[in-house]
């Protein structure tokens, strides 16, 4: 046994304490990314031998460790068959609910050999994790790879469509190796009854939640939770059913375009068009009037030579990037909804960091009208598509580009470090900087970063000001103050800290052109006419 292998095994037993001191030092487990043959046995030993239950921090290494070791094992040609029936042994033993279970799944899926996939699927097929984001994973490393033997994971792998929790990811990977032409038909084509049906159902109990929503928080939880699921797997299907070609499937596809969730309706029209069905095209060209549709509209659209049915207005530069924005924003990641307002407030060349040409840019309002109350924001679409969970509607326009420059910005010599990251010599600094903060008026001001800049260090704080909420930025030099405004959801500290990056990244970017300049020039007599 290698000794940086017997330090992993002895962490594990010398317990929870060392365990996350292990993982707080990066450079520990990083030997994993070069482990030797034996070294990756001896793993796969000591995984085989983890119990079912375990702790947080054994949750943290565990997670360290096979994110590693899956890495490392993109290397492999194959594992042997002993070392197969250890992470066999262990999924089975640790069970579907655990926690780390799809990480082991994920090693197989990164082997990416006939034998690793092969059992891959077994699993899946007779004992998926129970939790689909956790799936999603294990499933992650299949759709990296541009030569999958798919005939050891279909038809085979279709099983699984019984699980809800890993029903949509089965058939995204049938979607995905069909796209990339890795099969001669799509998996499924021999299905399209079965898939109907699981359709029909999914349809219908969306149907019912969108109608009868539940009444209790608890209850309205859990149900959004499985409509989630639902939705995924009936959009995999709409995707499954255009890649098909078989009309059969228009039947079932039409009864999604009564559903109030645009994007299953879009997802469905699109099929169905795909398909030939005119009613389904005819929805296509009204769904091209819904920001969060446009703009997979559109390229369908121009793949079916059906642009000249969409009306000029959802066709300009402004509609298209409206609707990026707004399908951005509803993401699961993002907001998960579409905002219930989107427009634009301007646009302009300019030059950004991390680009060597001049970057057309889009900044873009918006609004989420709810119960509790209104937050809107402003969004930009062009060198990234971003924005943040805070109000930035009061900054003015250089402002706003600004901060998103500064958030995107990135070089070795540009860094925040918080208060607790600080060396003695920093804290010094700090110190001695609060001060002379609180020297100039400003209130009680809490550091909550050391922003470094080519050199320059800068205190950030929060802090008020005659009253004024704000986050106060000092240099050794000067200090400015950035106001939180008057929202619900006001600007902090490090949104502050983008805005005044980011002004500093556009002067340099941008000091001769003119857009940038006017920009400005307009601002301040709009400001001088108030």
């Amino acid at each position: 046994m290698s000794d940086r292998l017997n330090a992993v095994l002895s962490g594990w037993l010398e317990g929870d304490q060392t365990l996350e001191t292990l993982v707080s030092h990066a450079e520990a487990l990083q030997w994993i990314l070069s482990a030797e043959e034996l070294e990756i046995s001896g793993i796969l030993r000591f995984l085989e031998s983890v119990p079912p239950e375990i702790t947080d921090p054994q949750r943290r290494f565990l997670d360290r460790v096979l994110n590693l070791l899956a890495m490392r094992l993109r290397d492999v040609e194959d594992l042997e068959a002993d070392d197969l029936g250890r992470i066999e042994s262990a999924y089975r033993k640790w069970g579907a609910t655990h926690r780390m279970g799809h990480l082991l799944l994920a090693l197989l899926s990164a082997t990416g050999s006939d034998a690793s996939l092969e059992l891959f699927t077994q699993l899946v097929v007779e004992q998926p994790p129970t939790n689909s984001n956790a799936a999603a994973i294990a499933f992650v490393p299949l759709l990296r790879q541009e030569d999958l033997p798919t005939e050891t994971l279909f038809p085979k792998l279709l099983e699984a469509l019984s699980h809800l929790s890993v029903a949509s990811l089965v058939l995204d990977l049938a979607n995905y190796v069909t796209r990339q032409g890795m099969v001669a038909k799509h998996p499924a084509s021999d299905r399209v009854d079965a898939l109907g049906e699981l359709f029909s159902g999914l349809v219908a109990r969306l149907s019912k939640f969108e109608t009868e929503p539940p009444k209790e928080a608890k209850d309205f939880a859990a149900a959004k939770v499985a409509v989630t699921e639902a939705t995924s797997i009936a959009l995999a299907i709409c995707d499954a059913f255009a890649l098909i070609g078989d009309d059969k499937a228009a039947g079932k596809l039409k009864s999604a375009l009564e559903l109030k969730h645009r994007k299953l309706r879009a997802d469905a029209a699109i099929a169905l068009a795909k398909l030939g069905n005119e009613e389904g095209k005819e929805q296509l060209v009204e769904l091209a009037a819904e920001p969060v549709c446009r703009s997979r509209v559109l390229i369908v659209a121009e793949e079916l030579d059906m642009l000249a049915k969409i009306p000029a207005e959802h066709q300009t530069e402004q509609a298209k990037v409206e609707g990026e924005l707004a399908a951005w924003l509803s993401l699961d990641t993002q907001f998960g909804m579409p905002p219930h307002e989107v427009h634009q407030v301007d646009s302009r060349t300019l030059g950004w960091p991390g680009f060597e040409e001049a970057q057309q840019c889009h900044l873009i309002q918006y609004a989420y009208h709810m119960p509790g109350g209104t937050f809107q924001s402003v969004g930009i679409v062009g060198p990234v598509t971003q924005s943040f969970a805070v109000d930035l509607t009061s900054l003015p326009l250089p402002d706003i580009y600004a901060a998103f420059a500064g958030w995107q910005a990135e070089h070795p010599e540009v860094f925040e470090l918080e208060p607790d990251k600080w060396q003695a010599n920093q804290q010094e600094l700090a110190s001695s900087l609060l001060q002379r903060v609180a020297s100039e008026g400003y209130e009680t001001p809490q550091p909550a970063m050391l922003g470094f800049f080519f050199g320059d260090v800068r205190l950030i704080a929060a802090t008020r000001r005659d009253g004024q909420a704000g986050t106060a930025i000092a240099d050794l030099r000067t200090t400015t103050f950035y106001p939180a405004g008057e929202s619900r959801h006001p600007i902090g500290p490090r949104e502050a800290y983008y805005v005044h990056a980011g002004r500093e990244y556009l002067q340099a970017f941008n000091k001769e052109r003119p857009e940038w300049v006017s920009l400005h020039e307009s601002l301040a007599d709009q400001e001088e006419a108030e």
